[in-house]
Order: C-alpha cells, then structure tokens, then sequence
C-alpha cells in the first residue's frame, strides 16, 4: 500500500485540508493532504488563495 504524501511534494502530509480549487469559473472542492511547508504556504495566502500548476487554491469550502 502507498504511503500517503503531499499533493504537491513527496514529504509525508501534516494535515488533510479542505479547500477550494478554482480556474475561471470551474470550481472544485477537496480534501486534500499537505505537509506542513505547503500548508503554512496556503494559509499566508489567506482568501485571494495560491496558484499552483495552473491552478488557484485556499483553504475551506467557501
């Protein structure tokens, strides 16, 4: 079985996140795993989100 690790990296997540993914108008939510560089990235972000591979995140569903 794989070990779970970050979606942006190969360190192992600190914490599964919920956030909205968006580009445009397409917008998805997920749950997704982070280690804790990513995640304390994504928080600095605060509402305006992150872009990453094309697309922005931010954490929580709204």
């Amino acid at each position: 079985m794989p070990r779970p690790r970050c979606l942006w990296c190969t360190e192992p997540p600190a914490d599964e996140v919920a956030v909205l993914k968006w580009r445009g108008e397409e917008r998805e939510r997920l749950t997704v795993n982070l280690c804790l560089k990513h995640l304390s990235r994504l928080k600095e972000a605060g509402p305006k989100g992150r872009e990453q591979k094309g697309w922005s995140y931010k954490v929580g569903w709204w």
